[in-house]
């Protein structure tokens, strides 16, 4: 009987031993075959990270080979999955806000949407969070209101985990919508399949701050050191290369593809943003080995970075210096002189060509910004100062500012005056000071100029001479010489935003208004067009470039501001050529009359000549004042190239609100036309442009 009891338990015990053997068996099956990849990528991520490192973004360089914008080294705080919990990323994200100075979250007001055809829109920002403090997720936190209406609108259904919104209204009906967002969970939701990536949080941060972030040991909290984009004139040349900003969504899901990540910088205005598949580079990467709060703790593996190719411009970064500080200490000028101030002279442009090739040597904008702003990071409070600024210190007003001509309008009418024979050089017309003919139109001068021929006319500027030009020629004949000098289109330079301008002309005025009595040209109007008065609205940069086709004998080059561009093995990429963009088919005699008028106006006698006494290079050159607002103080302009027998730069600036040109934009051409001609070398200056 012993040994049967023996026997059973033994057969107990062998069947329990049995089941915990399979029991077991199948476990380990299911950990390492069922979900062994599972597992072992799980692991993976747990050690092994992918760590991209930025390429340096591409140099601009002046014509010289002088480094005007490049990059330096700045760390950045970024933050990685490591699998956190989220309450423990809650910890992080609060920390980590205190010490970054980043709120934890953000709210949005009266953000504006318009409904899609199905009466839905996205919210810009998610994850929402709750907004009225009541301890709950619903759709009392995001308040809706119809803008036409100002009501109040209930959301029929609100989809949190992707901000989709419903709406009992009209498709097509614009809401304003006011919620609050979680700043961090923002930032990092867009990884997609590059969830275990860093996402930038702040760059440029300081080494104080990167100490306490140090201490705090934030689990997922990666410090990377990063170049960070370096202008290092500050405002100078600004409106030329633009800015880089952090990625939006937009250009984020567009650019997925060629590598861009979250918290990337982009191009966004100028040089930057037209260049961007050139200046960005390739980045490079590290397989690191890393703890279980994502600290780096060995490399396995690593590609570098490839630097964004190298701009060479044409601009020349001490003649881009001295316009842009004549124009500013011309403007402070005109705003506190003691006798007579124009305290509305705040604004500017300033364009120099290279007449025989169309390189832009220096081309100036003010008001103005400093890109290193957007670098960093701006601000909300910068922002705001510089988009409610009402002299709108980010337009380049060179290219996309267009204003009345004035008088530097005249050799338009100059040329279409002499190529239609409706004077010659040997004609004289009396000016007593009042055009009568038409509409009586009064001189700038009183009292007149006298008897003047078209030499003196352009010389002294005499409107009568031009009101009685105008009225031979008629205004189709004044349009088709305008457009021949390339007025009112496009120069296409590389730039953006660049306005096209307006030629006074029938269809204009056709075309711009629509009352059928509005649309009628009046022959008064072709006395304003012939003085560069009334339609007529031209770029600065358009202005140069027909000044240039001038000193050209006709022929006015495309503008452009990119020489040549290299790769970072230093192959030549792009090569810019100069181009022939139109030809003013007129007789050299024309040009001849026309030059001399205007080397009248710096000799004696001439409208610029106090600007231009004793300058040692003949030169030639045109005042302009530019009637715009009888309320306000007119534009002033000033062209001129140089030298006078064999022409190699152009020259055109313009004052907003200036009341004259030869005065006021007049010393400005001289600071430019100086340092070209380098008038100025043996005077001891401060060395602005010493590398830093």
């Amino acid at each position: 009987m012993d040994v049967k009891k023996l026997e059973k338990r033994l057969y107990i015990f062998i069947s329990a031993v049995v089941c915990v053997f399979v029991f077991l068996t199948a476990g380990l099956s299911t950990l390492q075959i069922v979900k062994g990849d599972e597992y072992e990528k799980l692991a993976q991520e747990n050690r092994i990270r992918l760590i991209p490192v930025t390429a340096p973004r591409g140099v601009f360089k002046d014509r010289y080979g002088r480094e005007l914008v490049n990059n330096r080294p700045s760390f950045t705080v970024s933050y990685m999955n490591v699998n956190s919990k989220p309450d423990e990323q809650d910890r992080v994200f609060q920390t980590l806000g205190q010490i970054l100075k980043i709120p934890h979250f953000t709210d949005v007001s009266n953000e504006k949407y318009v409904l899609d055809e199905k009466g839905e829109f996205l919210l810009n920002q998610i994850p929402i969070v709750d907004l009225n403090g009541d301890g709950k997720l619903d759709q009392n936190d995001v308040k809706i209101f119809e803008e036409a209406s100002g009501k109040q609108v209930i959301p029929q259904k609100i989809d949190f985990s992707t901000g989709k919104i419903s709406l009992n209204l009209k498709p097509g009906a614009q809401v304003l919508a006011t919620y609050r967002y979680d700043t961090f969970r923002n930032r990092i939701r867009d990884q997609g399949y590059k969830k275990y990536m860093p996402v930038r949080l702040k760059t440029d941060v300081d080494f104080q701050t990167i100490s306490r972030i140090e201490e705090s040991r934030l689990p997922g909290v990666v410090i990377e050191v990063e170049p960070i984009r370096n202008y290092l004139y500050g405002n100078i040349g600004s409106h030329i290369y633009g800015y880089v900003g952090e990625i939006n969504r937009e250009e984020l899901q567009s650019l997925k593809d060629k590598g861009y990540r979250p918290g990337d910088l982009i191009g966004k205005m100028g040089l930057e943003k037209v260049l961007e598949p050139y200046l960005k580079g390739k980045d490079g990467g590290q397989q690191v080995e890393v703890t279980s709060t994502g600290k780096p703790i060995k490399v396995l593996g690593q590609e570098p970075p490839i630097p964004g190719d190298t701009v060479n411009l044409t601009i020349d970064a001490r003649l881009q210096q001295v316009a842009e500080n004549a124009l500013r200490e011309e403007l402070l000028k005109l705003q506190t002189d003691k006798y007579k101030p124009f305290p509305n002279a705040k604004k500017g442009a300033v364009v120099v060509l290279n007449v025989k090739t169309g390189e832009v040597l220096a081309m100036v904008s003010v008001p103005d910004f400093d890109p290193n702003m957007f670098a960093r990071g701006i601000t909300q409070k910068e922002w705001q100062s510089l988009v409610n600024n009402p002299l709108r210190p980010m337009v380049n007003t060179a290219i996309a500012g267009t204003y009345p001509p004035g008088s530097v309008f005249k050799m338009v009418t100059a040329t279409a005056a002499l190529e239609n024979k409706v004077t010659t050089e040997k004609e004289y017309i009396y000016d007593p000071g009042v055009y009568w003919t038409i509409a009586p139109k009064k001189d700038w001068k009183p009292g007149g100029h006298g008897t003047v021929n078209i030499v003196k006319a352009l010389a002294q500027s005499c409107n009568i001479f031009f009101y009685e030009m105008g009225r031979r020629l008629g205004i189709d004949n004044i349009e088709k010489y305008a457009r021949m000098y390339g007025l009112g289109k496009l120069t296409g330079i590389e730039l953006p935003g660049e306005k096209e301008g307006t030629v006074a002309s029938r269809d204009y005025k056709a075309s711009v208004f629509k009352r059928s009595e509005d649309k009628v040209w009046y022959p008064a109007e072709t006395l304003d067009a012939a003085i560069g008065q009334g339609y007529h609205s031209f770029t600065p940069l358009q202005i140069a470039d027909y000044v240039a086709a001038i000193a050209n004998n006709g022929y006015w080059m495309k503008p452009h501001i990119i020489k040549s561009i290299v790769d970072a093995s230093g192959k030549v990429v792009l090569e810019k050529k100069p181009e022939i963009a139109g030809r003013v088919d007129v007789s050299s005699k024309t040009f001849e009359i026309i030059k001399k008028g205007m080397r009248g106006v710096v000799s004696p006698g001439g409208t610029a000549y106090s600007a231009f006494a004793n300058f040692p290079i003949p030169l030639a050159g045109k005042t302009g004042t530019a009637q715009w607002d009888l309320t306000k103080d007119p534009h002033g302009w000033f062209v001129a190239f140089a030298p006078f027998d064999d022409p190699e730069i152009a020259v055109a600036v313009f004052i907003e609100q200036a009341g004259s040109g030869g005065s006021t934009g007049g010393p400005v051409a001289r600071a430019i036309l100086e340092t070209y001609f380098h008038l100025n070398e043996n005077i001891k200056q401060e060395d602005y442009l010493v590398q830093p």
